[in-house]
C-alpha cells in the first residue's frame, strides 16, 4: 500500500515538473491566432440557438479521451485564454449551460464523445503545426494550420482530433 502511494506521488510530481507554465496576456484578441508566442485572449459566443434551458432536460457533457491537459467551463460572453503551444477546442456543454474548453498540448489523437453543434477552436501551436479533424470513418475532414482560429465550427461530424 505504501509503495502504491509513493509511486502515485512520484508520477504526479513528474507530471507537474514537465507541464509548461500557463502564460496570460490581458486584452482582447481579434479572434484570429495572429499573435503567436503568447496566450490568445478570446471571448466565448452566446449560448447556441436552441440550447436547452429548462430543468429536467437529459444531457451528457462533452468528453475527450485521452484526457486534455486542461478542461474549463466558461460562461457565454466571457473571455478565456488559449496558451502558446495549445490547440483549444470549444464545445457547448448542455449540462452546465456553459462552453467547455479543452486545451490539447501533448501530441495525440483524441477521441470525442457527446460533441455536437457549433463551437470553435484556436490553434495557438508553433506556426505551421497542423491539427487534423477526423470523421467516423477516420478520414480527415478539416485541417487547421497554426496560427488559426475558427468560431461557428460544426463539431457534429468530428469524431477525433489529432493536434499535431
Amino acid at each position: 500500500m505504501i509503495g502504491l502511494a509513493a509511486g502515485a506521488s512520484l508520477a504526479v510530481g513528474t507530471l507537474l515538473a514537465v507541464t509548461p507554465a500557463q502564460a496570460y496576456e490581458s486584452g482582447e484578441a481579434s479572434g484570429s491566432a495572429d499573435r503567436q508566442g503568447v496566450s490568445q485572449v478570446l471571448r466565448t459566443p452566446p449560448a447556441p440557438a436552441g440550447a436547452p434551458t429548462g430543468l429536467g432536460v437529459m444531457a451528457t457533457a462533452p468528453q475527450i479521451s485521452p484526457a486534455a491537459e486542461r478542461v474549463r467551463q466558461v460562461a457565454p460572453g466571457s473571455s478565456f485564454t488559449c496558451s502558446r503551444g495549445r490547440l483549444c477546442a470549444m464545445v457547448w456543454n448542455p449540462v452546465a449551460k456553459k462552453w467547455r474548453i479543452f486545451d490539447l498540448y501533448v501530441c495525440r489523437t483524441y477521441s470525442l464523445s457527446y460533441w455536437s453543434g457549433s463551437g470553435g477552436y484556436v490553434n495557438n501551436q508553433t506556426p505551421g503545426t497542423k491539427a487534423s479533424f477526423y470523421n467516423q470513418g477516420n478520414k480527415v475532414i478539416h485541417t487547421s494550420v497554426a496560427a488559426d482560429a475558427k468560431s461557428g465550427y460544426n463539431w457534429g461530424p468530428v469524431w477525433k482530433i489529432k493536434n499535431c
